[in-house]
């Protein structure tokens, strides 16, 4: 082989040794299936007591809590608590009683008529507190008065219509109106007994008649003369406001209106007039103390009567 001139071998760039390969890490041995379910236990039970250490302090805290609001809530030494509670009471029982309105004629501002040394105001409410008292003495009846004491006996009490006092008497429930008033004349000559009922055509005229046919007959057996037709009346008021009577006789309809009290009474009603204030004779027997107790009892007999009962008191 021919020799080469060294000047003419071409020259070559000594490349660099390559790199060594870096080799992957080394993965740590994954463990098999027995060590992997065996961790997730561990890390369950960690939660789990985890949890229960928080429910212990929770049930701790309301512990604690309960423990000092239980002297608050329950006091040992609070008598109102510890001693026995007393049974309900029960409601009381409805009472079944009929109802006797008792209306004292005029009060307040409206005196009425006037007697020897006392008003008419005065001796209607003295007599409808007797009847009153003889009526709940009896106890099978209740009684209702239509005004209170002031309404009757204060002179600057506003006067309480007739048609109100009837509202009140059906409010209350009556089953009979009695409307006790006292007469007057201006000559001083009249004397008697008279009383009006509900007149004839109208709601409750029958046993209004009655009604007042049997307390004219107790007034009529003190001795009293009873005017018109055995002290039995209808009165009525005409179209220009004038007074005009009819005794119980008369079996006419008339279309007038009545006294208020008997016009919107709703039950059986009558007015009495008990007596002449202006006779002394009357006021002797039934205008005064003793006399208006006298008249409460022929009001009291007359009503139990007309209930169909025996006086009891």
């Amino acid at each position: 082989m021919p020799d080469r001139d060294p000047s003419r071998i071409p020259y070559r760039r000594r490349q660099p040794p390559p790199a060594p390969r870096r080799r992957p890490a080394a993965r740590p041995p994954r463990p098999d299936n027995h060590d992997w379910y065996a961790m997730r236990r561990r890390r369950r039970r960690r939660r789990m007591g985890r949890g229960l250490l928080w429910a212990v302090i929770l049930i701790l805290l309301a512990a604690a809590t309960l423990a000092v609001l239980w002297p608050t809530l329950h006091p040992a030494d609070d008598p109102a608590r510890t001693a026995p509670q007393p049974a309900a009471a029960t409601a009381a029982p409805e009472d079944t009683r009929p109802v006797v309105a008792i209306d004292p004629g005029h009060g307040g501002v409206d005196r009425g008529s006037e007697g020897p040394g006392f008003g008419e105001y005065e001796m209607t409410w003295r007599t409808a507190n007797d009847l009153a008292d003889l009526l709940e003495a009896d106890g099978r009846l209740r009684p209702c008065l239509t005004l209170t004491e002031t309404e009757s006996q204060d002179p600057d009490s506003p006067r309480i219509m007739p048609s109100e006092r009837a509202r009140r008497a059906a409010e209350a429930g009556a089953a009979l109106l009695l409307s006790i008033h006292g007469n007057s004349d201006p000559v001083y000559g009249a004397s008697g007994y008279e009383c009006y009922a509900i007149p004839v055509g109208r709601d409750h005229h029958d046993e209004s008649l009655r009604f007042a046919q049997l307390v004219a007959a107790k007034f009529g057996a003190l001795g009293q003369r009873l005017r018109g037709a055995d002290g039995v009346k209808y009165i009525f008021y005409d179209q220009d406001d004038n007074k005009y009577e009819r005794d119980a006789t008369d079996t006419d309809v008339y279309t007038d209106p009545t006294f208020g009290v008997l016009e919107y009474a709703g039950c059986p009603a009558i007015l009495s007039e008990q007596c002449f204030l202006t006779n002394s004779a009357d006021v002797d027997l039934l205008g005064d103390e003793d006399g208006c107790q006298l008249a409460a009892r022929q009001y009291y007999e007359a009503i139990c009567q007309w209930f169909g009962l025996e006086p009891a008191v």
